[in-house]
């Protein structure tokens, strides 16, 4: 299991000197992991996509399909499967495949920007066919609805929307782009992103500000995380010298908002650590806790102290003795990332492991 000497663990910061005289040098890195396995772009070409956006002169079908653009152009290729529909008339223009933006970018152009005319827009039918096209995927995944919030036939599409967050719980995200230019239209897409915890809702023409766009795909489609890599020279004293080589890879280990409890997901990288440290039993082991900025400095540091005490009796619980471990808690002095954003703060809440003689 270990035989590469290659480890990745949530929230460990490895500064190591090992016997015998060892060399470490260590750099980060930031990781993007994916939010979701799977997601579609859905497209309304109703009849009045048709019409001027925002007094443009740009057709609406036309400022949705740009705005879809530039998001494909910033959506890693973390691996996800993706597919491009359009409503109302339920039509593929790609089918589902693993996410590639140039295969994604040739079924955007495939999307007519000339729309035909016809009475009816039956939004809440589009949804039905989509429930019908996503009913059988596997894991979490993300709809991306582009559209101008105008419906005046059939099936209510909210309700809809409802059944099918009702019928696949946090599976299922639902995020807007809208190019409405009505009250009626931006309550409707509003209330429908809104439909799934998860749902993001923007306009389009925001997204051509990049810090907006760059926001909303991480919303939508990943999370970071920071990686630690730290490499470690051991010299063996032989005849011949011969150095070895140990890479060991750890990460951030994060809390929950206000939260010092363990979680399910912490235990298999707590469990590769415990075995990692027991490798080198003269190496004391400091776990030091940290919050982001939010609430009382006082109330923080506790916080951090208690971060930090639910790793340290973990690892006295499983093999590591508790004389080799110091805990500190730092509250919110020592931030690594940007207090003022939600993914800095989230970052922020960590606690991190180092090793030293």
């Amino acid at each position: 299991m270990f035989s590469k000497k290659t480890f990745s663990i949530l929230s460990l910061t490895l500064i190591a000197l090992m016997a015998f005289g060892s060399m470490a040098s260590a750099e980060s890195r930031i990781i993007l992991k994916p939010k979701v396995d799977a997601f579609a772009y859905f497209v309304d070409t109703s009849p009045s996509m048709a019409k001027s956006y925002k007094n443009t002169g740009t057709p609406k079908i036309i400022a949705g399909l740009n705005a879809l653009k530039r998001l494909n152009n910033v959506v890693p290729e973390l691996g996800y499967q993706s597919a491009l529909y359009a409503m109302p008339d339920f039509v593929t223009y790609s089918p589902k495949a693993t996410f590639s933006k140039a295969t994604m970018a040739r079924g955007l152009s495939a999307v007519p920007s000339e729309l035909s005319f016809f009475q009816a827009t039956p939004m809440g039918r589009g949804f039905t066919d989509l429930d019908g096209a996503v009913k059988n995927w596997d894991g979490k995944f993300a709809v991306i609805f582009v559209s101008d919030g105008l419906a005046n036939s059939g099936r209510n599409p909210a309700v809809i929307v409802s059944d099918m967050e009702k019928k696949y719980g946090d599976r299922f995200c639902l995020h807007v782009i809208s190019v409405a230019d009505t009250p009626k239209g931006v309550s409707t897409l509003k209330k429908l992103a809104s439909m799934t915890p998860c749902g993001v809702y923007v306009d389009a023409s925001d997204l051509s500000r990049k810090e907006v766009l760059d926001k909303f795909a991480q919303d939508v489609f990943y999370t970071q995380e920071e990686e630690l890599i730290v490499e470690v020279v051991e010299e063996v004293v032989v005849p011949v010298p011969v150095p070895v080589q140990e890479k060991i890879v750890f990460r951030n280990f994060n809390f929950g908002f206000d939260k010092y409890q363990l979680t399910d997901e912490m235990i298999a990288p707590l469990t590769e650590a415990a075995a990692l440290l027991e490798e080198y039993p003269n190496l004391k082991v400091l776990v030091g806790g940290h919050t982001d900025s939010t609430g009382p400095e006082a109330y923080n540091l506790g916080l951090s102290e208690r971060r930090a005490k639910s790793v340290a009796n973990w690892l006295a619980e499983n093999g590591i003795p508790a004389d080799r471990i110091v805990v500190k808690g730092y509250g919110e002095n020592n931030p690594k990332f940007d207090n003022n954003t939600k993914e800095g703060r989230k970052l922020n809440r960590r606690v991190e492991i180092d090793v030293e003689d």
